[in-house]
């Protein structure tokens, strides 16, 4: 299989640990995936499989990104799915402007080559955990502590589906 690729804001190390013991805290089973504190991300733009050898011109067409630094804040918990059988439990973000602009001009800069990437609505989250595995349904009710952090770069990830971590970034962009 060849390797697929995402943009995205890698989440600070104290906040994906802070995360993490959150969700353990909460000892969940009804999934098969908790995504490790190392791979915690915010996914801007999945591009997939690069069929048509277009990564080093993305790699370089990113660089024309022009945002300031801005914060994100983490306040609450919401699933993808079924709320009784979700597939994904998330940390939600609180609205963020500069965030949907950054999101929006990758989408925009990338615009004139032949990659199809995914395009559905951006909905900014930090996956939790993920692959329901059935059994006693999700927890209604997961709270979380609020908690914030500044985002002073974005980066272009390798998906490396047997490594660790399983996210891997090969190039970085300050904003």
């Amino acid at each position: 299989m060849k390797p697929h690729y995402f943009v995205g804001i890698k989440i600070p190390q104290n906040i994906a640990e802070n995360l993490v013991a959150e969700r353990d805290s909460w000892k969940l089973k009804s999934h098969k995936r908790q995504t490790p504190a190392q791979d915690m991300h915010i996914t801007l733009l999945f591009i997939g499989e690069d069929v048509n050898g277009e990564i080093d011109q993305i790699e370089k067409l990113l660089a024309r990104t022009n945002q300031q630094p801005f914060k994100l804040t983490v306040n609450g918990i919401k699933t993808f799915g079924n709320p009784v059988t979700p597939r994904i439990i998330y940390a939600s973000l609180e609205s963020c402007e500069e965030l949907n602009v950054l999101q929006r001009q990758i989408v925009h800069t990338l615009d004139s080559l032949q990659m199809s990437p995914n395009l559905k609505e951006f909905v900014p989250h930090i996956t939790l955990a993920s692959k329901w595995a059935g059994g006693v349904p999700a927890e209604p009710q997961f709270s979380i502590d609020q908690m914030q952090f500044e985002v002073t770069e974005f980066s272009l990830f390798r998906i490396a589906m047997k490594e660790i971590p399983r996210y891997q970034k090969i190039f970085d962009y300050r904003l």
